[in-house]
């Protein structure tokens, strides 16, 4: 009967190019324009909806501090190292600033924050939570940017309210300098108070004992002293240098440990820098550069980010820990000169004491004397020590600082933002991105049948030919003959369209007589009524790929099938069958698909004296060839519908019936049902030569046709190749095609 004759290698992969895609999105152009107006609209109602927002901006110039103290041992104002500008810039974020700009500005009333009166109900400024959220409300609107090669800084505050806007940020520069200034003479101001009650309690004991020692003298009448008393006196003398000596550092100890018990790595005295400080606050500042340098081009998250926080968080615990060992190093010493003015005073008082019991009022005299110089000298020290953090002191009360203000924020006139058309701009390009990529994902997702391509990769099938989707112009969609079996899912004729308006008889009578030809709604015997249309060539050419695919004649009997119910098969086969009659062969069509016939009403024949008739009765063969309208074509309609088809046609008369009949014409094509629907494809197959397998070009599923094949494969039937039907051109990659059948099928 037929050779099996399987495709052993495997398809090549297609290609992927720019058309495919281009296709792809022509394809589905509706959903991508539909996906860019969606955006567009959302885009467009948020950006117009929005109010406006105004952004403000003043500039601040912040130098380096100059040290006008001279002093070495008090505490001094800080000398800024490399990081005394990130530092800053970042101050001008802290919530500590943003806080007293809140304050300044009254933000706890203000509705663009905290809502209108009647939405917010009672406010509680002293809340942490509320007042936490304002803070971060506030700093999320607040930017700061260094201006790059200069010293200078733009603040920025962006708010619906224009006068709002320029108020926050001339808040925070006010704010900024007044905390700079506080943080500046916070020390200074500790230290001269310190010493300032020293004095005045040291001046009071001295007046005190100057007034005990006048008294003293008048009562005793004391003139001189003898060699004796005057080696007691000159012992005391040197006990009380001592005991003043050490009160003196132990005043300048505790001044110390005063003003550096507060420090932090953000504020470090001089006076407690050490060769150690010094180096890991170099450290800090470089690493705190580069990381800020970094965070412009990475993401927090990023490898090295965290490196570098995380050795930045390790040079600051260093700072932190050195620095805490200047301090407690510094209250150790000043303990320890406490306990030795204590020890030195314990001795004099001994002295003293022992002055005494010599009853000696010459040395009682003197060592009254003594305690008051003594005083004197202390006295003396620490004015000097005042006088030199009154420096300081003084520059607090004049508020100066290395901190001003270069340009105040105005009022801007105009907003910032939104920027209708950027947005408008963006939404566009993101809405085609988003069209473009839903149109490519569900092309990926299409599993039709659209190309030769597909065929040869899922069937390992040749493409016989391609017909496009039938139309009067031959671009509108839909053919209106296709039909539904009822014992097989498949795709439903539209019963919007009517399946012929005219017959082929009809059409080409009046076409002969020279009348007008009537609206050819259908494509049934289209190669006979319009032979110069697109549609005719096309199956001319299908005509001429089937007889190149057999150069030796050996197909005579084709089954012409489908996978799937609704494809097209029934007027292929007809069309097919038109052309080889055309072209002088002499054609039969036998209409095997005895389940629903329909091959006699395209030829407009009575469904009399059929193929079941002959197979199940006596009839001869002879009265079941009828010819038709067209010259050398021939048919067996299907006659009366049997109870069983399969059987009828897997007959042993059925496979003589053939026999004989092809002893008389060059082909016979059987009109067969679906593959995957019934058996009755494969029955014929294994008795003809060959099959052809008609599939709805971007409708039927690539798996259905890859069963139909290995269904086929299984029994052995031979395959010539696939039709693919009703493919509409301009939506697939044989668009260009439409150009060869408008030029050469028209005229």
């Amino acid at each position: 009967m037929n050779e099996f004759d399987p495709r052993e290698e495997s398809a090549p992969e297609k290609e992927i190019n720019l058309l495919d895609f281009w296709m792809a999105i022509l394809k589905r152009k509706w959903l991508v324009m539909s996906v860019a107006l969606v955006v567009m609209a959302s885009v467009a109602f948020k950006t117009f909806t929005t109010p406006s927002t105004y952004t403000a901006r003043g500039t601040l110039l912040i130098e380096r501090e100059t040290n006008i103290l001279s002093f070495e041992q008090m505490l001094k104002v800080e000398t800024f190292q490399t990081d005394y500008y990130m530092t800053q810039f970042n101050l001008l974020r802290s919530r500590s600033v943003a806080e007293r700009a809140i304050e300044k500005v009254n933000l706890y009333q203000n509705e663009e924050f905290v809502g209108k009166p009647e939405k917010r109900g009672v406010i509680n400024k002293d809340d942490p939570v509320f007042k936490a959220n304002l803070i971060t409300a506030f700093l999320g609107r607040l930017m700061v940017d260094p201006i790059r090669q200069t010293r200078l800084a733009e603040v920025r505050f962006n708010a619906h309210n224009p006068k709002l806007a320029a108020d926050s940020v001339n808040a925070v520069l006010e704010s900024f300098i007044a905390m700079n200034i506080e943080n500046k003479y916070s020390a200074t101001e500790e230290a001269t108070e310190f010493l300032a009650a020293q004095i005045a309690s040291l001046r009071s004991d001295i007046e005190r004992k100057e007034r005990g020692l006048q008294a003293y003298g008048v009562e005793k009448n004391i003139i001189a002293l003898s060699d004796k008393e005057t080696t007691i006196i000159g012992k005391l003398a040197e006990l009380n240098k001592f005991l003043t000596d050490a009160q003196i550092d132990l005043v300048n100890k505790e001044a110390f440990y005063t003003g550096i018990k507060n420090a932090t790595p953000n504020y470090i005295p001089d006076s407690m820098l050490t060769p150690m400080i010094q180096n890991l606050k170099e450290d800090y500042g470089k690493l705190s550069r580069d990381y800020e340098k970094k965070l412009g081009t990475y993401k927090p998250d990023y490898p090295e980010m965290q490196r570098l926080r995380t050795d930045l968080e390790s040079v600051k615990a260093a700072l932190d820990t050195e620095m805490k060992n200047v301090i407690k190093g510094a209250d150790l010493e000043y303990q320890a000169a406490l306990k030795k003015e204590r020890s030195l005073q314990e001795v004099f008082n001994r002295q003293k004491l022992e002055s005494i019991q010599m009853n000696s009022n010459a040395i009682l005299y003197n060592s009254l004397k003594v305690e008051v110089e003594g005083n004197k000298t202390m006295l003396e020290t620490l004015m000097k020590r005042q006088s030199e953090t009154g420096v300081s002191a003084r520059l607090s009360g004049l508020r100066t600082s290395s901190i001003r203000i270069i340009d105040r924020a105005e009022v801007p006139r105009s907003p910032s933002g939104p920027n209708k058309k950027k947005n408008l701009f963006l939404a566009l390009i993101m809405g085609l991105a988003g069209g473009i990529g839903l149109a490519l994902f569900f092309d990926y997702l299409d599993s039709s049948v659209k190309s030769a391509e597909d065929c040869e990769k899922y069937a390992k099938l040749p493409t016989l030919g391609i017909v496009p989707t039938f139309s009067q112009d031959g671009f509108r969609r839909g053919y209106g003959y296709g039909y539904g079996y009822g014992y097989g899912s498949g795709h439903k004729r539209s019963k919007s369209k009517p399946a012929v308006t005219a017959t082929g008889a009809q059409a080409a009578e009046k076409g002969k007589e020279g009348e007008q030809l009537p609206n050819i709604t259908s494509v049934d015997l289209i190669p006979y009524i319009s032979p110069k249309s697109n549609f005719s060539e096309t199956y001319r050419s299908i005509r001429t790929a089937l007889l190149l695919s057999s150069a030796d004649s050996s197909l005579k009997t084709l089954v012409i099938t489908s996978s799937l119910p609704s494809e097209g098969k029934t007027a292929t086969l007809a069309n097919l069958a038109v052309t080889l009659a055309q072209a002088n062969k002499r054609v039969l069509i036998i209409d095997t698909d005895i389940r629903r016939p329909r091959q006699h009403r395209i030829f407009k024949i009575k469904n009399l004296n059929g193929l079941t008739n002959y197979l199940t009765g006596d009839l001869e063969i002879k009265s079941l060839i009828k010819p038709t309208q067209i010259p050398n074509l021939f048919l067996i309609n299907a006659g009366p519908v049997p109870p069983n088809p399969a059987e009828l046609l897997g007959s042993e008369k059925m496979h003589h019936f053939i026999e004989d009949l092809k002893q008389t014409f060059d082909y016979i094509l059987f009109d067969s049902p679906p593959v995957l629907a019934v058996s009755d494809a494969l029955v014929l197959g294994s008795k003809t030569d060959a099959i052809i397998l008609v599939v709805w070009g971007g409708k039927t599923n690539r798996e259905a046709l890859k069963r139909a094949k290995e269904k086929l494969d299984l029994m052995k039937i031979k395959c010539v190749g696939v039709i693919i039907n009703r493919l509409d051109l301009k939506q697939h990659d044989y668009y260009y095609k439409h150009y060869y059948y408008q030029y050469y099928g028209e005229s």
